[in-house]
């Protein structure tokens, strides 16, 4: 056979596609790897003309691509060409997968169906990884459940992925239920619930937020376009019980949270049991339990005793970069003690360890607790509202990203400041702001749409939108489980993310948009 022939491309084509569907949840590096040999697949196909012409007739392709043709664009008013450089070189699957995925012929259901398979058996190991992580059976040390994702792929994109794992299979059991056999019927139902499983074991509140928004969504449309009153009734007994289970849930949660513990004030002992002094802030409302954080707090005796107690020192910063004398106050308060040397000494040693790691609250221990961590954002956003300091809350931090972002857009409204610029922006935008962050919190805005527009001005953030939109409607798509499952995914996790702003995140984005988009054959 003929080392050039288009056959041998559309076998190297694919194979790429493989190794990017397992790249994904398991490894940046083989993420670029995978890119380059599609790109290899064009070459030897040596069909350039005709390629490059059904591309640019494919308007869709164009406006995925245009998102990339924007940050070129952006280099025009930017000073920081260094940045500017690693920007658009980390942004390359936008301009390369719309291309390559658009002018390929179209994958027959076979192939089709065996990529998405060996995608979602990928986040199936990568899931396994990590609970091993977690478990101890591969020992890696553990300061956030963050730590049990160890192939460089973030926790918030491994969600994601997730996520698009458990529709992808609730789509093909769907379609296939009749020819499948049992055994593949209850491989692939163990699979879709172990997924739903790990997403509560790795506290991903995003990826739960997204499993359970993209399910009412997909439920209440099946109620509006379902004539069938057996299954309407079955879906709305659903939304029901998931209405009551989830109320529930977040009640006692919030109860447990809005519990006070009364003190008067105005009878504050001032003496330590040493006979040194106490420092009440009675103005600060902040609480850990109901308890009130900043009163009767000794900070000589927490240094003395604390660094008795600790190879970390208290005037140090704890596991997770958070300063560790706020980490000890809050914990202590979080037991109802004294922030005092009595206090420090009535730490257990796991006690201690967990301050170390930067836990700053008792309910919060143990590397899994999906619980705690929603109970820890009520708290973060209570904090946020009575105006505390929004450091180590990442609730509140996001609020005062969100600030700077606006800040920085609303100072460069039409045409922002430019790919390379954006990342200096925000240092300045927090100094006018008199931001409370501490500066290694001083992080990016969080949210894609904002990055957008302090990037690129308000033309860039009304062009992002229609390219994350025009090529659903151009190609009604809407109507496509996987495709608008995916879709509303990946704009819900720009809302608390800058998705496109990693490389998982981008290639995420530009291949699975590719891929249902132009690579599928729906007449299959």
């Amino acid at each position: 056979m003929n080392f050039f022939s288009r056959e041998r491309a559309g076998d190297m084509y694919f194979t790429g596609l493989l190794l990017l569907a397992v790249a994904l949840p398991l490894s940046l590096f083989a993420m670029s790897i995978a890119q380059f040999v599609l790109l290899a697949s064009f070459i030897i196909e040596r069909n350039y003309r005709q390629r490059m012409q059904q591309f640019l007739l494919n308007l869709p392709a164009l406006a995925i691509t245009g998102i990339y043709i924007m940050h070129l664009i952006g280099l025009a008013w930017t000073d920081d060409f260094s940045w500017g450089k690693h920007d658009i070189v980390m942004k390359l699957p936008l301009l390369i997968l719309p291309f390559l995925i658009s002018s390929s012929p179209l994958l027959s259901k076979k192939r089709f169906e065996i990529l998405m398979s060996v995608f979602v058996l990928s986040v199936f190991m990568g899931s396994l990884t990590a609970v091993a992580v977690l478990t101890g059976i591969i020992s890696r040390p553990i300061n956030d459940i963050r730590d049990i994702f160890i192939f460089g792929i973030s926790h918030i994109r491994f969600a994601l992925l997730t996520c698009v794992s458990i529709f992808s299979i609730t789509y093909f059991l769907y379609k296939n239920f009749q020819t499948w056999s049992m055994l593949k019927k209850i491989s692939a139902s163990f699979l879709a619930a172990w997924f739903i499983v790990f997403l509560i074991i790795a506290e991903s509140v995003t990826g739960l937020f997204i499993l359970l928004a993209v399910t009412l969504i997909t439920c209440i449309y099946l109620l509006a376009k379902n004539k069938n009153w057996r299954v309407s009734s079955v879906i709305i007994f659903f939304l029901l019980i998931f209405g009551a289970l989830a109320y529930s849930f977040l009640h006692n949660a919030y109860h447990q949270l809005n519990i006070v513990h009364h003190e008067d004030l105005t009878k504050l002992e001032t003496k330590t049991q040493k006979g040194n002094s106490y420092a009440h802030d009675t103005t600060s409302g902040e609480r850990e339990n109901g308890y009130l954080t900043w009163i009767y707090v000794c900070e000589n005796e927490l240094k003395e005793s604390w660094n008795k107690r600790s190879e970390i020192q208290f005037d140090s910063l704890d596991r997770r970069g958070q300063w560790l004398k706020y980490t000890l106050v809050r914990f202590l308060t979080s037991k109802g003690l004294r922030k005092d040397a009595d206090g420090v000494w009535q730490l257990t040693d796991e006690e201690v360890h967990s301050v170390e790691q930067g836990i700053a609250n008792i309910n919060y221990q143990g590397a899994s607790n999906l619980r705690a961590r929603i109970l820890q954002m009520f708290i973060e956003y209570n904090t946020f509202v009575e105006g505390g300091n929004p450091s180590g809350y990442s609730v509140a931090q996001r609020a005062e990203y969100w600030k700077a972002a606006l800040g920085i857009f609303k100072e460069n409204i039409f045409f922002g400041v430019g790919t390379g610029d954006i990342v200096h922006a925000y240092p300045s935008q927090y100094e006018k702001m008199n931001s409370r962050l501490e500066p290694n919190l001083r992080l990016r805005a969080h949210n894609q749409y904002l990055t957008f527009a302090a990037t690129f001005g308000i033309f860039g953030l009304l062009y992002f939108i229609f390219a994350l939109t025009f090529p659903m409607r151009s190609l009604k798509k809407s109507r496509d489980f996987l495709y608008l499952t995916f879709w509303i995914v990946a704009v819900l996790s720009m809302i608390s993310e800058d998705t496109l702003e990693t490389q998982a995140g981008v290639t995420f984005f530009a291949f699975f948009n590719c891929l249902f988009l132009f690579a599928r054959d729906d007449g299959e």
